[in-house]
């Protein structure tokens, strides 16, 4: 658990960038960031080195995003969608069994 919360300065960060300078391709970037950091905190949890990726992840996105926006939000995207896959395989296809 400890550590995920290693992104979590970086997504204060980016929250504080987006006050200063509000453009769509941050606000999405910051938004999946946190959307991501929430699923993995809530329901995730179990192995470290999937922690470890999310947490990278997330900080590697919105660090990013101030220099190349639009690969912080394919990055950002591709992350969350592979965190959604992830707990649906999780919780949908391993509860039958």
């Amino acid at each position: 658990m400890r550590r995920l919360l290693i992104a979590l300065p970086f997504l204060v960060l980016g929250l504080f960038y987006l006050f200063m300078e509000l453009r769509m391709g941050y606000l999405m970037v910051v938004l999946l960031g946190w959307l991501t950091f929430a699923l993995e905190y809530r329901y995730g949890g179990e192995s470290k080195e999937g922690e470890e990726l999310v947490a990278f992840s997330v900080s590697a996105s919105i660090v990013i995003a101030p220099l190349h926006v639009a690969f912080a939000e394919v990055f950002a995207v591709f992350i969350f969608l592979m965190e959604v896959a992830s707990l649906f395989a999780k919780f949908k296809l391993f509860s039958r069994s």
